[in-house]
This record gives C-alpha cells, structure tokens and sequence, in this order.
C-alpha cells in the first residue's frame, strides 16, 4: 500500500512537496521532494498514522527517507515536525532507527540535517544520514538487529 501525502491535506492550504511512503517488511519507506511547508507535515502525520494502523511494521521498525530536490523548510514546518514525533511515540512504539538518504546535490543539505539530527535525537531516535540508499538501508537493518538500546552513532556517514 503506498500513500502519498496529498490525499491526506484537506482545506483550502496545499501542501508544498511531495512525500509518499510504503511498507517493505520492517522498514517503512519514504521518498520526498521538497521543498516543505506545514500543511506538508500535516499530510505526513495523517499518512503515517493510515500507514500505521492499515499496514502495521513489526515492533522494531525503521525508517529510510529518499529526498530529492530540497530540504528547505519553514520553522513551522519544523515545528509541526518536532510534534509529529511526539504523537507518532504516543501512537505506538517509535522507529527504532531513522535513515535519510540525501545526496549532495540536494540543496540545502549542509543546513537542514543538523537541524533534523538534533530534533530526532531528543526524541531518542537513532538516526543517519547516508548519500546512498543502499548504505541507509544496511545501516538500517543493523540498527533493528543490534536492539533498541544500542547506542546511537555520534556521526552520520
């Protein structure tokens, strides 16, 4: 089943970006192209949870993002971001790793993943930020073997 976020934006704001997720066993994909505002966050929350309750992942799950384009997005949207996280916890047991794959060409990349590291750590993700999908989904995969209290790597690749 794969969802696409603009099926899940009702009222006259539309959302800016595109995001579509699916299920492939415990890892829960997504591909994006930015960039982001907050009706675009909206739509991700209310895909996520769909995705959640129609196609539930194992007890340890991760996610692997692919973004394309831009990473640009409003302090809003970081905002509704950083709530997004707080109620997918309360949903349900959270990733137990979190992978984004953003090539250098992706602008800006040097600014945002700081930004997006430092918000999924206080949440207590572990997360990575990889150049390839093949390396996001080995590191992956590692994480949901090694168990969720494995220490988190203090630098990504």
């Amino acid at each position: 089943m794969k969802l696409d976020i603009h099926a899940f934006v009702p009222g006259p704001f539309q959302a800016h970006g595109q995001i579509e997720m699916w299920r492939e066993g415990p890892i829960i994909r997504l591909r994006a192209q930015g960039p982001f505002n907050r009706e675009a966050v909206l739509g991700l929350r209310r895909a996520m949870v769909d995705l959640l309750q129609g196609d539930p992942p194992p007890a340890a799950f991760g996610y692997v993002l692919e973004l394309t384009g831009s990473m640009i997005t409003s302090p809003e949207s970081m905002e509704e971001m950083d709530r997004f996280l707080e109620q997918m916890a309360a949903l349900r047991q959270p990733p137990q790793a979190v992978a984004y794959v953003v090539p250098p060409e992706v602008e800006a990349r040097d600014i945002m993943l700081p930004l997006i590291e430092a918000m999924y750590r206080r949440h207590g993700r572990r997360f990575g930020a990889f150049d390839t999908l093949a390396s996001a989904c080995d590191w992956t995969q590692q994480q949901l073997v090694s168990g969720p209290d494995a220490q988190a790597p203090m630098d990504s690749e």
